[in-house]
């Protein structure tokens, strides 16, 4: 029976799905992962290299798998990669090849399996708990003045430390007083180019900055993709942005564009 290209093309999706079960999770590494990972170009944690992964796993394996299923906004990786066709468990499996492959020290999964026991879901929380018991010191965030500033308006148990919820909240307050506050757009790009001037690695052609009706709009290409989170942290700050579109990207990113 002949099948016309239309609806060969249209079955292709099933197909690649089909392939994708049937695959065993190094089998679809080898396949699907082995492009970025295998060089580790784009920043992509190399199978082996026992430094990476272990900075990876300091936030636990569940930060892993999410980033592996949901994608790293600003960054080459995709949700899945990419491959949308492979399911969460599939891809869950993937890393987890990736992981033993690397032969980490038991250690380093006792605690990544420990921290994913305090339930946190907060990517800029996890980021911050560098201690990783769960909890932000005044220590740990003393490089938001603006939050430490405001520590024991947002300890609301007193407990001299703030759990997840309380950081969201705060979070979120100090997100709706920056936005209440009225600034005209000159004074806003100038408040943005200094704020983004204290970023130690950022040069001042890394970004270019458009600032229109308070809402603020970040391109360009920067070194590694730590800096475009800590351009993010920077200019949050700023009183009276009414939106932060942050477009940036890593050079790691753009090496085999």
């Amino acid at each position: 029976m002949d099948i016309s290209i239309k609806t060969l093309i249209a079955l292709l999706p099933a197909l690649a799905a089909t392939l994708a079960t049937a695959a065993t999770p190094d089998e679809n590494y080898t396949r699907l992962c082995t492009t970025c990972h295998l060089p580790g170009v784009h920043g992509a944690p190399r199978v082996g290299d026992r430094e990476n992964w272990t900075q990876r796993l300091h936030s636990g394996l569940n930060i892993v798998y999410r980033n592996a299923t949901e994608g790293v906004p600003n960054t080459a990786m995709l949700a899945k990669g990419g491959h949308t066709e492979l399911s969460d468990i599939e891809l869950r499996a993937i890393v987890d090849y990736m992981i033993a492959a690397t032969a980490l020290p038991a250690s380093v999964l006792r605690d990544a399996r420990r921290y994913d026991k305090l339930g946190l879901s907060d990517r800029d929380f996890i980021r911050r708990d560098v201690s990783r018991d769960g909890y932000l010191s005044r220590q740990e965030i003393t490089v938001d003045p603006l939050l430490l500033k405001n520590f024991s308006r947002f300890d609301i148990n007193k407990d001299g430390r703030l759990s997840e919820a309380e950081y969201r909240r705060a979070e979120t307050v100090l997100e709706q007083e920056r936005i209440a506050i009225t600034v005209d757009d000159a004074e806003l790009d100038a408040a943005v180019r200094k704020a983004l001037s204290a970023v130690k690695g950022l040069t001042p052609g890394d970004v270019k900055i458009n600032v229109a009706s308070g809402t603020l709009e970040m391109t360009g290409i920067v070194g590694h993709a730590s800096l475009v989170i800590q351009a993010q942290d920077a200019v949050k700050r700023v009183a009276g942005l009414k939106g932060i579109s942050n477009r940036l990207v890593s050079g790691d990113q753009m090496g085999w564009d």
